[in-house]
C-alpha cells in the first residue's frame, strides 16, 4: 500500500479527489534523485548525485468527473532511505491547489514545517499524519505559488529533528515547468519505471551494506553455495 493511499484510508472526509490523487501519485516512489551524502536526514543532504526528476500524472475523479493532475519529486539518500517529497495537486478549474510535502518522521510535530522557494517568504505547514516511515503536510496554494516555482532555483522543506535542531532539504525546480506544462506520464510506463528503481534501490542499499561492514573490519556473508 502507497503512503497516498494510507492517507486515504486515514482521511476519508477529503473524498474522491484525493484518492484519485493517490492513485495517480506514483510518481512520489520515482522522484530519481539520491542525495550523495545523506545517509542520515539528521542534517541537509548534500547535492543530488542523479538530476532529480519533476513527473506528471493525471486522472479523472470519479465522483466530480474533473481532472486531476499531480506534479511530484521525491529525493533519498545513497543508501535508498527516503529523504523528502513534495507533489502539486490540481483540479482542473479549480484556481486553489495543494503542495503535498513527505519528510521523515523523526521530527518534531508541534512546529510543523516550512517550504521556500530560493530566497522567498517562508510558508508554514501542519502535519496531518504520520506513517511508520514518514510524515504528511498539506498547503494550500495559488497561482502565484506556482509562477514562483516555475522560475524559481530550488524549494527548500525546513523542519526540526528531536532534539529541536533545524533540518532542511532542498529539491530542484529544473524541469518543473516541462513536467507541469507538459502531457501526463503514461500510468503503465510508470509502473515499469518503478520496477526499476526499486531494483536500484535494493542494489543501492545492498552496496551500502557491504561498505559499512568493510569500514567497520567485518566481511559481507558469503552466498549461499547451491546443493550440489
Amino acid at each position: 500500500m502507497s503512503n497516498f493511499e494510507r492517507i486515504i484510508g486515514a482521511r476519508k472526509g477529503r473524498g474522491t479527489i484525493a484518492m484519485l490523487a493517490a492513485a495517480s501519485a506514483l510518481a512520489l516512489s520515482l522522484g530519481g534523485a539520491v542525495a550523495q551524502d545523506a545517509a542520515a536526514p539528521k542534517d541537509a543532504p548534500a547535492a543530488a548525485a542523479d538530476q532529480p526528476t519533476w513527473l506528471k500524472v493525471c486522472g479523472e475523479d470519479p465522483k466530480e468527473k474533473k481532472e486531476v493532475c499531480v506534479v511530484a519529486q521525491e529525493i533519498r539518500a545513497e543508501t535508498g532511505q527516503f529523504l523528502a517529497s513534495v507533489a502539486v495537486r490540481e483540479i482542473k478549474g479549480d484556481k486553489q491547489k495543494v503542495l503535498s510535502v513527505f519528510v521523515p518522521t523523526i521530527m518534531l510535530l508541534q512546529p510543523g514545517l516550512r517550504v521556500q522557494i530560493d530566497e522567498g517568504k517562508q510558508i508554514p505547514g501542519k502535519y496531518a499524519i504520520c506513517f511508520p516511515d514518514r510524515c504528511y503536510a498539506e498547503i494550500p496554494i495559488g497561482d502565484d505559488f506556482i509562477d514562483a516555482m516555475k522560475k524559481g532555483t530550488d524549494l527548500s522543506i525546513t523542519t526540526l529533528n528531536q532534539q529541536a535542531r533545524g533540518v532542511s532539504f532542498k529539491l530542484t525546480l529544473a524541469g518543473f515547468t516541462k513536467s507541469y506544462e507538459g502531457a501526463p506520464m503514461d500510468t503503465k510506463e510508470l509502473e515499469a519505471q518503478q520496477e526499476e528503481l526499486q531494483k536500484e534501490l535494493q542494489k543501492r542499499a545492498e552496496d551500502a551494506r557491504k561498505r559499512l561492514l568493510e569500514q567497520q573490519g567485518g566481511a559481507p556473508a558469503p552466498a549461499e553455495q547451491p546443493k550440489q
